[in-house]
């Protein structure tokens, strides 16, 4: 049996040969943008070029996470506070464990690039609001319900998009 951390080390290692790699999302951490189901299109590059919004592919543990940065720093070597777009915690990852960042996703037979005409204008929209869910301190009751209400309206805008320029 071939464990976890194995099949990730593969697939990193196949990844940097490509450059560019397809990897399905199977968590719903980062709704609205990424469904479960949906692929994203990873690219290889240095930690060095990651910057706060970008959606990267880190290694955790046993297991590959999509992301979106919403801080960096810059202590000798690159380090990013990440969290996913429907979570209200982040945690800090190390550069060295950045497999790449997210250009593209497919959604069916649909491929959104992400740095590309309205695309870009909602994933801006949608680092915005991850970043200020974070740093609202969502544990404050009142906060809470506000971030809820306005993830909601943010998850039905962008359904509506999706639909609309499908």
């Amino acid at each position: 049996m071939v464990s976890p951390n194995t099949i990730i080390d593969l697939w990193a290692d196949l990844h940097h040969q490509k450059q560019e790699s397809w990897l399905p999302v199977l968590s719903g951490s980062m709704i609205p943008l990424l469904q479960i189901g949906d692929d994203v299109l990873v690219q290889s590059v240095s930690p060095n070029s990651i910057r706060p919004g970008n959606i990267i592919v880190f290694k955790s543990r046993d297991k590959l996470i999509v992301h979106r940065v919403i801080r960096r720093y810059d202590n000798g070597s690159p380090a990013f506070l990440q969290k996913g777009d429907s979570t209200t915690t982040a945690e800090i990852i190390r550069g060295e464990d950045v497999i790449g960042k997210v250009i593209a996703v497919r959604k069916g037979s649909r491929i959104i690039r992400l740095n590309d005409g309205i695309w870009k204008v909602i994933n801006c929209a949608l680092t915005l609001f991850s970043s200020s869910v974070y740093h609202l301190n969502p544990e404050n009751p009142f906060l809470k319900k506000i971030a809820k209400f306005f993830f909601q309206r943010t998850r039905s805008l962008f359904n509506h998009l999706t639909q609309k320029l499908s």
